[in-house]
């Protein structure tokens, strides 16, 4: 069951949204979701989503399911018919809109050349958005945020933050920190900021054609961008601290595909192997597996496995039908429509990047290009 209400500025809910046409909403892992509402422009619910700073608060069966501010508003009157459509993301894109500052070194209010922190990854990622963010942030850029109680998730990382987004920060952390996953949900009146170990369900969340759980399936796999990586750290010329490492196994299977990191920010040895084993992961080969489910007593949505789950999908091997695949990893994404016809859910499981290189070619390759100079900007 699922409930939608009306927020306001300061996280009250002020209005039940009851007589909606359309609910479509898509929930990512480590990416701020988004989500598009339709409704009638008369109803009490659409008067207060017309409001600045406004948003919308979901539940499923009673639990925090999605929140975020509306970021778009379309009010459409035909043949008598007048329909507001809006349209927002989820409280993940503050971490998209607020920046990683290096902070001040005094007055006049001028900049250290960065905000070095290393720990845990759960631990550095706490810090960062307390210190943007969160309580020991300065007036101007503090938000109703709090932490979620720190357990010391994840390997030793070191961050080295110089007005990156903290969405950036945070991908980068999680990722080479362990495979982490992160979000925010509303709880009563402000936010909260959370960091997670995926939990691995991929024994009892299977999905198959076999089992009748699975309507539909559609299955994308990439070769690598590059499994070898060479990274200049600091220095010039034949002083320039060079690394360099690869991935055996892709090597292999792929043949050698070489690329170059510059890292000229820093000397530190352990922050370089970091950058290599970040740059071979999110460059490594991609797979995107998109299924329509089949709700069942044994096994249902939001019950049994989430975003941020690991599960299990086995399919018929595309050269042998007798054989099968089992393909595990992680739920990436999760599509929801709510309307009159009823709910329909769509998961996406696979690597990091896959379902953006699948729908948004141009702005996979802008990124590749801002990270390639990003370094020598915030320099």
């Amino acid at each position: 069951m699922y409930e939608l209400y009306v927020r306001d500025q300061y996280f009250n809910r002020v209005a039940a949204i009851q007589d909606f046409q359309s609910f479509d909403a898509i929930i990512r892992f480590n990416t701020p979701g988004t989500w598009v509402l339709e409704l009638p422009t008369n109803s009490e619910a659409a008067k207060e989503l017309v409001k600045k700073k406004s948003g919308i608060v979901v539940y499923k069966d009673g639990k925090p399911f999605i929140s975020g501010p509306v970021t778009g508003r379309n009010r459409k009157w035909s043949g008598g018919v007048d329909k507001l459509t809006v349209n927002g993301y989820d409280d993940m894109i503050l971490l998209q809109r607020n920046l990683a500052m290096p902070g001040y070194s005094g007055f006049p209010f001028s900049y250290r050349d960065y905000d070095v922190k290393t720990g845990k990854a759960e631990t550095v990622m706490k810090a960062y958005l307390n210190a943007n963010i969160g309580a020991n942030a300065s007036s101007e850029r503090k938000v109703e945020i709090t932490t979620q109680a720190d357990t010391g998730l994840g390997y030793s990382v070191t961050g080295r933050a110089r007005f990156h987004t903290l969405l950036e920060m945070f991908t980068s952390l999680a990722l080479v920190g362990g495979d982490l996953g992160f979000r925010i949900i509303q709880k009563n009146n402000a936010l909260e900021f959370q960091v997670y170990q995926p939990t691995d369900k991929s024994k009892t969340a299977v999905f198959s054609p076999l089992q009748g759980n699975l309507l539909e399936f559609e299955y994308l796999t990439e070769d690598p961008e590059a499994n070898y990586t060479i990274v200049g750290g600091g220095g010039e010329g034949k002083d320039r601290i060079i690394l360099e490492k690869g991935d055996s196994t892709s090597i292999s299977n792929y043949g050698r595909i070489e690329t170059f990191l510059d890292r000229r920010d820093t000397s530190d040895i352990a922050e370089l192997t970091q950058s290599m084993d970040e740059e071979l992961s999110s460059k490594s080969e991609k797979m995107s597996l998109s299924i329509t489910p089949i709700d069942t007593e044994m096994l249902a949505f939001g019950t049994d496995y989430n975003v941020g789950d690991v599960i299990s999908v086995i399919l018929p091997d595309v050269n042998d039908a007798t054989n099968f695949e089992k393909i595990t990893d992680v739920v990436r994404e999760i599509k929801i429509s709510l309307n009159q016809d009823g709910v329909l859910v769509v998961p996406t499981v696979g690597t990091p990047d896959a379902t953006s290189k699948k729908t948004s070619g141009i702005f996979a390759r802008l990124k590749k290009f801002h990270d390639r100079i990003s370094h020598l900007e915030r320099r």
